[in-house]
């Protein structure tokens, strides 16, 4: 099943709809390419996410809590390893 991986919108650009015109590019992309469902990933402590996923038709995986793992690369630093619990959800297209 494809996922949408670390889906942001900057704090100032938030409330405009961005989010949710990413979401369904993905959503369409993932029809395009056969598929009918796609699931994503949103942090505990993002409450304000999970309730967008949710109006978008997103529902909880009942698989628990997953651990995902990533290198956030800054310019002006080192790469460092961050990790996240987040609830899975899913949504059949």
């Amino acid at each position: 099943m494809p996922r949408l991986i670390h889906l942001e919108v900057l704090g100032p650009l938030q409330r405009r709809g961005i989010g949710t015109a990413l979401v369904r590019a993905g959503e369409d992309t993932a029809r395009r390419l056969g598929h009918g469902q796609l699931a994503l990933g949103v942090g505990l402590d993002n409450p304000d996410a999970r309730r967008l996923y949710e109006r978008l038709g997103y529902a909880d995986w009942d698989h628990g809590t997953v651990v995902g793992t990533w290198v956030a690369r800054d310019h002006e630093g080192p790469s460092v390893t961050v990790s996240e619990v987040l609830d899975m959800l899913v949504k059949h297209l």
